[in-house]
């Protein structure tokens, strides 16, 4: 049997994964059940066919204790990862619970609170202030590249329930009750070479809930997998359609319109308030 890899690239992508909320607090989750499992794949199959060989699987366990509050750096967990390389990527397909302990969502992700999930936040917060499921919040530094017509979605609110917009707004700015588009929803896309000075780089996809993350990276496989090569952070507004009872496979998400918002193509530089933190992973 031939066991060779596909393609002789040493880089690899590595999925991040979080897990199905806990019904007890005090129970870890199982091993077997981590979520957006089926998006994620979707993402590495394209980077696979961009030349990425399919890596390792890093399972973000939540803090023993259930908690969405995130911790001092010095409280951290390290976590053992001696398969990342640098050029290699770590695949993400779920929301980032950057601000998940300040929202209050019904339905949250608990954070990890290791160091390498902290390494990964401080990549996002250079794009994003807050994520939740019902709220995000661009960066200033990020807002600025939304194109004429689109400052609006620099603070963007959604249905807990369909994720489904509710307010559009500018930063800073009042939010109008209106809702300007619909069922219309978000897609996020963040990719960057680096999560730290010679360290791998991330490729992050994900809409608001479930549905809409499977969609959006069933999308970016078969129809934009050129978006996964552009730096930065993408945002498309998503216009879902039913999904079917029992589909058989995942086409029913091309069905699914994709419109851009913003392309950044580039990114953004380390925050003033990364210098210094050093997290040993």
């Amino acid at each position: 049997m031939n066991t060779s890899p596909r393609n002789c690239k040493k880089e690899a992508s590595h999925s991040f994964s979080y897990f199905a909320p806990r019904g007890d607090a005090q129970r870890m989750p199982s091993i077997a059940n981590p979520r957006d499992s089926e998006a994620c794949s979707q993402i590495r199959y394209a980077l696979e066919n961009l030349g990425y060989r399919i890596g390792d699987s890093i399972l973000n366990y939540p803090a023993k204790q259930k908690c969405f509050d995130l911790f001092d750096v010095a409280d951290l967990t390290s976590v053992d990862v001696p398969f990342l390389q640098g050029g290699d990527v770590i695949v993400q397909a779920t929301r980032p619970p950057l601000t998940e302990g300040h929202q209050d969502d019904k339905k949250k992700i608990e954070p990890s609170n290791t160091t390498l999930e902290r390494l990964l936040f401080l990549v996002f917060w250079r794009y994003i202030r807050l994520c939740s499921r019902s709220y995000v919040v661009l960066t200033q530094e990020c807002a600025r590249h939304l194109p004429n017509g689109m400052e609006n979605r620099a603070e963007m609110s959604f249905l807990q329930w369909g994720c489904r917009y509710t307010y559009l707004a500018k930063l800073d700015s009042k939010r109008s009750r209106r809702n300007p588009l619909g069922d219309c929803t978000a897609g996020f896309l963040l990719r960057v070479d680096e999560i730290f000075p010679g360290g791998p780089g991330l490729v992050a996809a994900w809409g608001q809930n479930a549905h809409a993350t499977l969609a959006w990276c069933t999308q970016l496989r078969h129809r934009y997998p050129d978006l996964l090569e552009s730096r930065g952070l993408t945002i498309v507004d998503l216009h879902p359609q039913p999904v079917p009872e029992r589909p058989s496979n995942h086409l029913w998400a091309l069905d699914w319109k994709v419109t851009p918002v913003m392309e950044m193509g580039v990114e953004l530089p380390p925050r003033p308030e990364e210098a210094g933190l050093a997290i040993a992973l």
